[in-house]
């Protein structure tokens, strides 16, 4: 389909005062993308697509959908775009206000909420709107851990938020949460009355045909979807678990989308076009559709690995709107946002005033979001028609030339040789938190501990530091997901909480002790 595809579209783009074809652009990018995945073994797979004034110029897959089987990656392979999903959640309650005279995004969000709703300061709960959740303004840590809860549905998850505790004082700071993404969720779900994943379908796919684009959370077929894979042990690739994926996309509006070059492709086309659908006619009127992108929450910081005098030419992140940030780059302004998760990474970036856009989505972990930058800096170059301040060989030895290094984290290999600093019988118990419910520790044979909470299980092995033990991941959780921050707590000697400090690492969350008993469920196996 992808040489179809290109060649479809025969009309010259006009790009940096020049004519360029889709056959020129893919000319100008196509072996050095080539190159860069293949110097990057840690990312199998890659999607790219490139829109201009309306049209696909160009939407291709690079490397493997799978390690096991090598299926080449095409334009209709389906990636999780993770945090990229929040454009949609929030495209989709401002379309949903717009039938409401009495709702706008200034709607207290307790007015939207069951009877009682309250975050953890008053402040908030008066005052907080809807503009605070879709901008991050809130400052509420994601506790993107309470999704592993067995008891926890996007209803009653605001039933959590009065235990929640925040990090900054109300709207005076930027704290990205996904949980912020969750209530937006809800609250589309109690508006139109069906779930989330049926509203973006019908809201929003269906007019802008985006045929192939699902979710995370709901769909039963991953075959059509790139493996995505973790670090493991010796940097070996470790595929994501489906049940580790769809159960981490239950908060739908921060992170579930599938989707492909093709689609996304559109979803770009929409947001450079006013939003008109694919008949050209507006989804949103205008005032609401300048609302998702109008900056409503300052970001202070530029990218830490992007920006000069480091490197040549910054890209800089100035404001954050609704699903999207605002920022610059080679004095052009942008709208991007980025999309990780488990074995996926993502990135989005749009050129409103010059009507370019370019989206990339690759499998495996891409840490501090630097092979994304890449991609975008090289492609967006080509595309503004400068001489690209990075090529092949730059994108594969970055950060040489421009600096010597950048600091990764590894696959931690656990000590196991440890001794505890008491008897392990001592820490077995049911602790419970208002705001994630139970944490069970339970006994596995006489010589380890397991740590569960919902559907995720860890088996702990004690570090130096007394009563503290880090986490490996069990089950679907397995060489992806270990937590090495755990803290039990005592007084008298005995053990009378627990600390589960990778749970949320700015205010983590604390269980007390409630019983000493081996749980029965544990016991009978």
């Amino acid at each position: 389909m992808e040489p179809l595809l290109a060649a479809c579209i025969v009309l010259p783009l006009l790009v940096g005062g020049q004519s360029l074809t889709p056959s020129e652009f893919e000319a100008h990018v196509d072996d050095t993308l080539n190159k860069v995945l293949k110097c990057h073994p840690q990312n199998p797979g890659l999607t790219v697509s490139v829109v201009k004034d309306g049209r696909l110029l160009f939407a291709r897959g690079y490397g493997i959908t799978d390690v096991s089987t090598n299926t080449p990656v095409t334009n209709e392979t389906l990636f999780q775009i993770a945090s990229a999903s929040k454009a949609f959640a929030a495209t989709l309650l401002v379309k949903q206000l717009e039938r409401h005279s009495n709702l706008s995004i200034y709607t207290k969000v307790k007015d939207l909420m069951e009877p009682g709703f309250g975050f953890s300061t008053h402040i908030r709960t008066s005052n907080a709107d809807l503009r605070d959740l879709m901008a991050h303004t809130l400052a509420l840590p994601s506790n993107s851990y309470l999704r592993f809860d067995s008891n926890l549905t996007r209803e009653n998850l605001q039933r959590r938020m009065p235990y929640i505790e925040s990090v900054h004082p109300f709207r005076t700071s930027f704290v990205y949460s996904n949980l912020n993404y969750a209530l937006v969720t809800y609250i589309s779900e109690k508006l139109g009355g069906k779930s989330w994943e049926d509203l973006i379908h019908e809201e929003l796919f269906q007019p802008l045909g985006m045929d192939s684009t699902t979710f995370a959370s709901t769909t039963p077929d991953f075959s059509k979807v790139a493996t995505g894979y973790t670090n493991g042990p010796g940097s070996r690739h470790v595929p994501v678990s489906h049940a580790l994926t769809r159960k981490w996309a239950i908060w739908a509006g921060s992170n579930s989308v599938l989707t492909n070059g093709i689609d996304y492709a559109k979803w770009m086309n929409f947001h450079l076009n006013d939003g008109k659908d694919k008949s050209g006619l507006p989804l949103l009127n205008a005032k609401s559709f300048a609302y998702l992108h109008a900056p409503h929450n300052l970001i202070t910081s530029t990218g830490r690995y992007f920006r000069q005098p480091l490197v040549p030419v910054t890209t800089a992140d100035t404001s954050y709107a609704f699903g999207w940030k605002n920022g610059y780059y080679r004095g052009n302004r942008i709208l991007r946002h980025t999309g990780t998760t488990f074995g996926y990474s993502s990135l989005l970036t749009l050129f409103p005033d010059l009507n370019l856009g370019v989206f990339t989505s690759m499998t495996g972990q891409d840490e501090h979001y630097i092979l994304r930058h890449l991609l975008h800096n090289f492609l967006s170059d080509n595309l503004l028609g400068v001489t690209p301040w990075l090529n092949a060989t730059t994108m594969c030895s970055f950060p040489n030339p421009w600096y010597s290094s950048i600091s990764y984290s590894h696959y931690v290999i656990i000590d196991r040789t440890v001794s505890a600093s008491r008897p392990l019988s001592e820490y077995v118990g049911i602790y419970h938190n208002d705001a994630y419910g139970e944490v069970r520790v339970t006994m596995e044979g006489n010589d380890h501990l397991v740590l569960n909470y919902g559907v995720a299980s860890w088996k702990l092995w004690p570090k130096h530091s007394h009563d503290q033990f880090q986490g490996e991941g069990q089950g679907m959780l397995f060489e992806t997901l270990d937590i090495h921050q755990i803290k039990f707590h005592s007084s008298h000697s005995k053990i009378i909480s627990v600390e589960i400090i990778t749970f949320q690492s700015n205010a983590p969350p604390t269980f007390t002790k409630m019983s000493s008993n081996q749980p029965i469920s544990s016991v009978l196996g």
